[in-house]
Formats: structure tokens, sequence, C-alpha cells
């Protein structure tokens, strides 16, 4: 019997289903809510209706509603600090079936072998994890990356099943000016998907990229930036997550009446949010809350990303597809009661009830940093100009809940030929370690908005190039805070004069934990915690560390070669010259 043959059967009621669901359905394609009879057989949806069709189990929800389950268009697993199968583990019982993930966090450090880990770590789970390959490994050539993603490692990656297309294409100015290498890029990976990263691009500027083959973004920040990009055609992922939170201001484009060609995404959440607040779940919260209609919201994760990744199978509860149902109790918590993934139950009332297979953790993701002992002096901003008491420096200014910054001028104390942090001021000093080829290599800066009065922070999850980055008042602490890092092999790290207030080793690749996912968040719990001790105010404080050394978004960043100026996609000095002074 032919599979085509074998779903007509199905779909007409002549084979007899393993379960047959009943309660309010939630329809993503007519946008209607009626109560319905679904039939499931084998993993697959055959049967969706009025009336009820013979089945060896009935489950009835009641008065509860039944939703496709939901798929996350557009995620970095690894900023949750947890591996793919951790993961799983947390969004799986929010009523999350499916995410694509783009794994540039780990290709930055350990190349393709970092793909493959990933996508060999999500088969130990149910949860379905597509990848798109990472498009700019480096970012720019203004940071230094542990590995290098060309055209030869995209041909390999695409023979992966797991392989949806091109991840965010980060090097917009690249792909404007058509540079060889992002374009031969796209090319390769023509006929798949391929995701975009334009922040603040507008007019003539996205027309070329849109034209270059370009078909999403999720970096909008304003409402009017969105609807330009989906009047060009663009797909528009609205992002809501630990850091950048865009719903508030790009909800009324789909009040507007357009949510066609959109999607609801997370790109970063951590571990700590995912089991307090939720994953999509509370990001539909967060959209009613907006005033987005909840069948519109819905469909803003379920249909519409299954549409644009080509989820055939995905995305609706419709005959044919594969039976992944989230039981909710009302449209405005969306708080999962049942979740269902290949017509099995695989999580009750917030609990997972499923069992991980083997971790096998390579070879080739651990023993990832490599600086040699650094002293307080490595960290020094010397200054040899003339005599003054204070200098005109350039400071990149944080602002919360945003990935973006700020680019302002200040002036900061000199004493004896060095320029010191102005707690008075809200300013400490910024540094960047290279820590894949051991070069010693050190950026130095000044950033604004921490509250930091003492002691110092330190990352090895530094977007893209996942250096370390480290901020704090005086040069011992940064030093300390630093060498820390490379003894616990890559994490994170808070510090307050000889003290190690508290750490949260990372051990793969120094960006993901080899501890189950309830240990990571009550680490970064108790990280918070010890940051808000050190006179820091931002909510997460160590998501917003990780983005100052991120060089594709404005306005000014850091990098293990320095400041760089992203709107002009160039490294600057740190001094201001005389004739740039406000």
């Amino acid at each position: 019997m032919t599979i085509l043959l074998l779903e007509m059967l199905m779909s007409s009621g002549d084979v007899k289903a393993d379960l047959l669901i009943h309660g309010s359905l939630v329809n993503v394609y007519s946008g209607c809510i009626s109560e319905s009879y679904i039939g499931v057989k084998d993993g697959r949806i055959i049967y969706v209706g009025k009336r009820p069709i013979s089945a060896q189990r009935d489950l009835d929800v009641g008065s509860k509603f039944i939703l496709p389950a939901y798929i996350d268009g557009h995620v970095h697993i690894e900023s949750s600090l947890v591996t793919p199968s951790q993961f799983a583990m947390a969004v799986i019982p929010r009523g999350t079936c499916c995410v694509v993930a783009d794994p540039h966090e780990i290709a930055n450090v350990c190349g393709v072998e970092g793909i493959k880990f990933m996508i060999e770590d999500s088969a130990r789970t149910p949860l379905k994890i597509y990848f798109m390959i990472p498009s700019c490994v480096p970012a720019t050539n203004l940071e230094t990356s542990g590995a290098k993603i060309g055209l030869e490692e995209i041909e390999e990656l695409k023979q992966i099943k797991q392989i949806l297309g091109l991840g965010e294409v980060m090097n917009f100015p690249g792909v404007i000016n058509s540079e060889e290498e992002i374009m031969a890029k796209i090319k390769s990976c023509e006929g798949m998907v391929i995701d975009g990263h334009a922040p603040g691009l507008r007019g003539e500027a996205l027309c070329a990229y849109i034209a270059a083959g370009i078909m999403s973004d999720h970096e909008s920040v304003t409402a009017e930036e969105a609807m330009e990009k989906l009047s060009l055609g663009m797909w528009v992922m609205i992002r809501e997550g630990s850091t950048a939170k865009n719903l508030s201001e790009l909800s009324r484009i789909v009040s507007k009446g357009c949510p066609e060609r959109v999607m609801l995404v997370t790109d970063d959440r951590h571990a700590d949010d995912l089991l307090t607040e939720g994953h999509l779940d509370y990001v539909l919260k967060r959209a009613v809350e907006e005033g987005i209609d909840p069948v519109d919201a819905v469909r803003m994760v379920t249909v519409k990303p299954a549409e644009y990744f080509g989820l055939r199978r995905l995305g609706a509860v419709s005959p044919g597809k594969s039976a992944n149902i989230v039981i909710v109790d009302d449209l405005k918590e969306f708080k999962a009661e049942m979740v269902l993934i290949d017509g099995e139950i695989v999580a009750k009332k917030g609990e997972y009830l499923g069992t991980l297979g083997k971790s096998i953790i390579k070879r080739a993701v651990e023993k990832t940093v490599h600086i040699d002992k650094l002293l307080p002096e490595d960290f020094k901003v010397s200054y040899c100009g003339p005599e003054d008491k204070q200098v005109e420096v350039m400071v990149i200014e944080v602002v919360p809940d945003q990935i973006f910054t700020e680019k302002i001028q200040c002036r900061l104390p000199v004493e004896n030929g060095e320029v010191l942090s102005d707690l008075e001021k809200d300013i400490v000093k910024i540094c960047v370690v290279e820590r894949h080829r051991g070069s010693r290599r050190i950026g130095k800066g000044f950033v604004k908005g921490f509250g930091l009065k003492k002691g110092a922070l330190a990352s090895t999850v530094a977007h893209d190039s996942h250096n370390i980055v480290a901020i704090g008042v005086s040069e011992d602490d940064i030093c300390r805070a630093v060498n820390r890092i490379e003894e616990i092999d890559g994490g994170l790290v808070a510090v307050s004069g000889e003290e190690i207030k508290c750490e949260l080793p990372l051990p793969i690749a120094g960006l993901m934990s080899d501890r189950g996912i309830g240990f990571v968040a009550e680490r970064m719990d108790e990280l918070n915690k010890s940051a808000s001790d050190l006179g820091c105010h931002l909510r997460s404080p160590f998501m917003a560390l990780s983005f100052l050394a991120l060089p594709v978004i404005p306005k000014l960043k850091i990098t293990d070669l320095g400041l760089v100026d992203v709107e002009k996609m160039k490294l600057i000095d740190l001094f201001v010259s005389p004739f740039d002074q406000k």
C-alpha cells in the first residue's frame, strides 16, 4: 500500500485511531475555535471533525484548548548555557515541539565539530531540533574566532538532514557591497531558507540586501522598520528573549493587520528564565498582554514558522500532520497541561516524562580556553598624552533590555599615566581577552550602565567569537576573574577582592554546562545575586555583558582587537581626538 493511499484511508476514517482527543480546537488555518475530535495513529493526525471515530484510547480534555505544539523559528541554544538535550527538557513541558537553532556560538569556537556535537546531542530528545548553517564565522574580521565556516564547510553541512538553510547573514555591509565571500555562501544555499540579520537597515540598502536572497529578519526594534521590511517581502521575526525584548514595540505591526509573514521567536533565552518564566508559552502570554489576538499569536509560533521553513508536517492540527499537540487551560496564560510529540504524551503539568539517551561529549568541544596566566598590569589603559588629570574617551553605554548600545564620550581620570574607572559616572573598565590561540591580545575600553561599585565579572560567553569579556573597577579584580575563567576551562565568574563570589563552569566550548538545567538555573540566580551585591542593577548582567563584544549590533562594541564602531564597521581609537570632541 502506498503512503498516499494509506493517508487517504486514515483521513476517511477507515483506519482505527490509536488515540482520540476531544476538546476546543484552535484552528490556525480558519482562525476559528470549535469543539472537535482529533484522531491520531502512528504519530500522525488522521482525522479532525465534529463526530468521534473509533479509537483504542480516548482523551477528553473538556473545556481546555487544543493547540498545535509550538515552533521557535530562531534560537541560539547555547545561550541557555546547557546542551540541546537539557534545553529540550525545559521547553517541551512548556509546549514547544520544535526549534530551529543557529549554532554559530559553538561554531565560532569549535567549527564543524561543534555543530555536529549539537546535532548528535539533539538526537537524545523527542524535541525536533533543526539547524541553520552559520553564515558568518567569524562574524567579521574585527575579532578573533576559534574557527571558520567557509564554502567547503557549508557544502559538508548541507548534506545533513537536520540542516534547513543558511543562518542569519550578519555581514549586511558585505551583502550590500556584493563582497565575493558572503555572496558565494548565499549562492551555495539557493533553494534553501536564508535567514537575515539587518538591524536598522532601510531604503536602498535594505532593497539590495533582500535582492541578494535574504528572506527574514529578527533585528527590528521599531514598528516602522519592521513594516518596511514586511512591505518589501521579508518575513519578520519578533524577538522576545532574555536580553533583547522587542515585542512591546513590534506588536503594533500585528495590530495594524499584518500578521501573515510574522513569527514570534526567542533568539536568546537563559536557563533561569526558561524554568521560571518559560519559553514560547511566555512569549504568547506577553503577545496577548500587548493586545495581539490570541489566535494570531498562536499562528505566529505554529503555522507561520512551519510555512517559512518548509516544515510541512508541523505547525497545525490537521490530517497528515505529525501529532504535536499542546493542551492549555486558556488563551491568556498558555499554561501547558499536556504535551504530545508524534502522538506520545511527553509532558504533563509542567513535568517532562521522557528520558535522555547516553551523553557523549566530544573531546573537540572541551579544553577550549587557551591563555597564559595574566597579570594586573596587562589590563591597564595607558595614556601618553598631555599631563592632564582627565582625558576624553569613547565609552560603550548599555541600554537596558536591549543588545544594541549607545556610543558616548566621557572624561575619565588619569593617574600616573593610567586611565581609571569613574564610579560616580557609573563607568568601569571593560576588556576582551583572546582565548582561542593564546595570543595574549587584549582589547581595552570603558562601559557605562552596569552600576558596578566593586569587584569584576568575567565570561567566555561573548558573542560571537566568544573570547573572554570582563568588566571591573580595577585591574586586580579583572585579572583575578579572567585567570579564574582559565582555571575552570570557561564559564562565568564574579569576584570581589581576593574572593571568588560565585562561578559557573562551562566546560563545553566555554559555552555550555555539562550539568542539568536546574543546576545551571540555580547557579545563574546566585551569579546574578552576586553581581547585584557588587552594585550591578541590570536584571541579567551576564547576558548583557555577553553582547558587548558583538561587533554586528550597533553602535559601539569591543573585541580583542579594540573598540568597534559598528555603523562604520571599523576599529576606532579609545581616545577622542580634539577634532572629534563634542
